[in-house]
């Protein structure tokens, strides 16, 4: 007997063709079988993020409806008020100012001279489009007894408040019903009255 008659199959496929056709199939169950795995494990992985979402879900919300607040710009600067029975600060624990809004030329620096011969500390005058009446004393957020100082020289002077005005500074604001100080005596004796309480304190 031949050997090409002892290899061949009952069904007439050789003994190659039978092991060619079986190492097919078991690559494709171990393929199937790889590819049922990675299934699984995914569809456990979805199954586990969508019990974990539904808990989520259901946890209530600590404080429903509160929407933290926010701020925009700058933050607003709180006012010092003055204590009760609080006095005018002396003039040498203030820095002023003096911008002339008249139309009489050097009168800031002739303001600045008398303010400093009374004690209180100059910075270089200038001129402005802002002032209004006889005078406004323009003062920050802790700079309001600062202001009563430098008011008191003044007959008709107002105060305003400017946020960005920083410490004992203040701007004096000269208008045209600006007349000139007011007698030192007088002044000096207003430095040891108790201020106005500002509105809001």
């Amino acid at each position: 007997m031949s050997s090409s008659h002892q290899d061949a199959h009952p069904y007439g496929r050789s003994s190659d063709d039978v092991r060619r056709r079986n190492q097919r199939l078991r690559r494709t169950r171990r393929l199937r079988a790889t590819q049922l795995t990675i299934f699984s494990v995914l569809a456990v992985t979805l199954i586990a993020i969508g019990v974990y979402a539904v808990g989520e879900l259901r946890e209530p919300v600590a404080e429903p409806g509160v929407i933290a607040p926010k701020s925009f710009g700058p933050e607003t600067v709180e006012f010092t008020c003055p204590e009760p029975d609080a006095v005018p600060l002396p003039p040498g624990e203030v820095t002023v100012t003096v911008l002339n809004g008249t139309s009489r030329s050097g009168l800031a620096g002739d303001v600045s001279e008398q303010l400093a011969e009374r004690g209180y500390e100059v910075e270089s005058p200038g001129n402005t489009r802002q002032a209004t009446g006889a005078a406004t004393v323009v003062h920050g957020p802790e700079g309001y007894l600062a202001a009563q100082s430098v008011t008191v020289q003044i007959q008709g002077a107002e105060v305003q408040l400017d946020e960005e005005q920083e410490g004992n500074a203040v701007t004096l604001l000269i208008g045209d019903g600006f007349t000139g100080l007011e007698e030192e005596s007088a002044a000096t004796a207003a430095l040891e009255e108790p201020v106005e309480t500002p509105e809001g304190c």
